[in-house]
């Protein structure tokens, strides 16, 4: 049993060991930079090490920054290649990661306002006499003939509780989806002269 422990102890301290970066792209936190090398530590629990020169290129941000700006810890995403003199591991870019904060304009999702209802669009206009009104609907007499309409629940009016039998309307109607002519308002007044 004590064998076993002792190889496990033997493989776990191997996984975690440090080697040389893979080829590509690396993303991690910086564990040390110093003396033109660099160990990441991997989300894995992987350490991997790299050399960089002048010519790496290293950013936070967006912007350019020298090597020795480095802290560690600071998560990073490192671009790795093989020097091909020595085939050694060469980092060509480190960046300094940070997740991009939450814009405050944005709601949660479970504070969100729940939908508003859906409500219809007048696109029709018509202007004419009420010739009949009955509580469901109200038929105008037009230039281009009569026209019936239905009345809404949510149907508004100029003024309330006035009959609309021989009174001049404005009416912003719309079609349902079955095709029936629909009144969202009704309007009416008289023309002012200036003064």
């Amino acid at each position: 049993m004590r064998g076993l422990s002792v190889a496990l102890l033997i493989v776990g301290a191997s996984l975690h060991a440090q080697q040389a970066m893979p080829v590509g792209i690396l993303r991690g936190n910086l564990v040390v930079s110093q003396d033109g090398s660099l160990s990441v530590l991997r989300a894995d629990g992987a350490v991997y090490d790299c050399t960089y020169d002048k010519l790496t290129f290293f950013q936070r941000n967006h912007w350019p920054i020298q090597s020795t700006e480095l802290t560690a810890g600071e998560p990073v995403e490192v671009l790795s290649d093989r020097n091909p003199h020595t085939s050694a591991c060469y980092v060509r870019m480190l960046s300094i990661v940070y997740a991009p904060a939450k814009s405050p304009r944005r709601r949660a999702p479970s504070s969100a306002p729940p939908p508003a209802p859906w409500a219809p669009h007048p696109y029709l206009s018509y202007s004419g006499l009420v010739i009949q009104s009955e509580p469901s609907s109200i038929t105008l007499k037009t230039r281009s003939g009569t026209r019936t309409l239905r009345l809404r629940a949510g149907t508004t009016y100029s003024e309330a509780n006035v009959p609309l039998v021989n009174k001049h309307v404005f009416v912003r109607a719309g079609r349902t989806l079955d095709g029936t002519l629909e009144a969202y308002q009704v309007m009416w007044g008289e023309i002012l002269s200036a003064p």
